[in-house]
């Protein structure tokens, strides 16, 4: 009865954007590979949209308050897990983020950023305050930087900058005062001269040749400008599924990935791209409506901590595509190729429909 008056309550709009987005990932990444790309990625991301759709609808009858109770026994769980990768993970580009259970592959710090959330906010959920106090800002960032910690440790930059915007909504919903941020973005600033100094020699190379590609145009910059070129040459409606010319004779590297955007927008033009992005856009501030119809401070919670690592990903990899930011490996949610990033997103928006769907049992807070 319980779970029949859940299903009644399904939310179709964010449900069914995130299905056509969906769609657009396996016609790109059909495109990608109809030139004798990588045989079977189609089948795979196909299998995994699949398995994703049923992670979400199973999330959804999950009831989050569940979940919220035991969200720290969760985040010790993915601790381990990230330390496990420390010692067992296989590395793949540079990037010791993976491990292996049997032929199963996947990426810890993909799934830790959903207990992060849940962990945030079980924390703040408790909070009667109008304010954070420093104490509290001190425990979630401490939270915050466990993972931010190990995930770099393995060299993967990107994943690790994913942890912050989880930690920033919930705060700013919470009650976060504006010197708190200007505090903030003055220690940025201090503390950017010394960040330098521990990244890489690959990695302060990204950053340079986005300001500048010609600095390494075979190099870490060819990428960025292929991706522009192909961009520039879709025109206004594109050149067409499977005629990009870029796309297909493979002058961007693994576009199928981090880049599949400048391959939708090649092949389907300005106005492909502009689509994309008001997807985006829509399923971004329907995520804000639910978090304002959420009956509790951990729903709203939840959906914002989801809305500001979706909107993240977002403005990431399109400004890398774009040449507007450094190639860091973040993907472009249900669009990019890839298993675990899919099945999460899945998984996150199973839990923003399990907060939609309770929105009249729960007295309001």
């Amino acid at each position: 009865m319980l779970n029949r008056r859940i299903i009644s309550q399904f939310d179709y709009l964010l449900f069914g954007g995130a299905l056509l987005l969906s769609v657009l990932s396996l016609l790109a990444i059909s495109s990608a590979t109809s030139h004798g790309g990588q045989a079977g990625l189609l089948e795979r991301q196909a299998t995994r949209i699949v398995l994703g759709i049923l992670i979400c609808l199973v999330a959804m009858l999950i009831d989050y308050r569940v979940l919220i109770d035991y969200a720290f026994v969760l985040y010790g769980i993915g601790v381990l897990l990230l330390v496990a990768v420390l010692i067992f993970g296989n590395e793949i580009n540079g990037s010791r983020s993976w491990i292996r259970v049997g032929g199963f592959g996947f990426q810890p710090s993909e799934v830790f950023k959903i207990v992060l959330v849940l962990a945030l906010a079980s924390y703040l959920a408790e909070l009667n305050e109008k304010y954070l106090s420093r104490r509290h800002i001190v425990i979630l960032a401490s939270l915050t930087l466990v993972p931010v910690i190990l995930v770099t440790m393995q060299g993967d930059l990107g994943s690790a900058l994913t942890f912050f915007p989880i930690l920033f909504g919930p705060m700013l919903v919470s009650g976060l005062r504006l010197r708190f941020l200007v505090v903030v973005l003055i220690l940025v600033i201090c503390i950017a001269p010394i960040a330098w100094l521990t990244l890489k020699d690959h990695q302060k190379q990204r950053i340079l040749v986005t300001f500048n590609p010609e600095l390494d145009p075979q190099g870490v910059g060819y990428q960025t400008r292929q991706s522009l070129i192909a961009i520039g040459s879709g025109g206004l409606s594109g050149k067409g599924f499977g005629d990009g010319l870029q796309s297909q004779l493979g002058f961007v590297p693994e576009i199928q990935t981090d880049f599949i955007f400048a391959l939708l927008a090649e092949e389907l033009g300005f106005l492909g791209g502009a689509l994309v992005l008001i997807l985006y856009l829509a399923g971004l501030l329907r995520l804000l409506q639910i978090g304002g119809m959420a009956r509790d401070r951990a729903g709203i919670l939840i959906v914002t901590g989801i809305a500001s690592l979706i909107c993240f990903h977002v403005v990431v990899n399109t400004g890398m595509t774009l040449g507007l930011m450094p190639a860091i490996g973040i993907p472009l949610p249900l669009l990019s190729y890839g298993g675990t990033s899919t099945l999460c997103t899945f998984l996150a928006l199973g839990l923003v429909l399990s907060v939609y769907s309770r929105r009249f049992m729960y007295s309001k807070v």
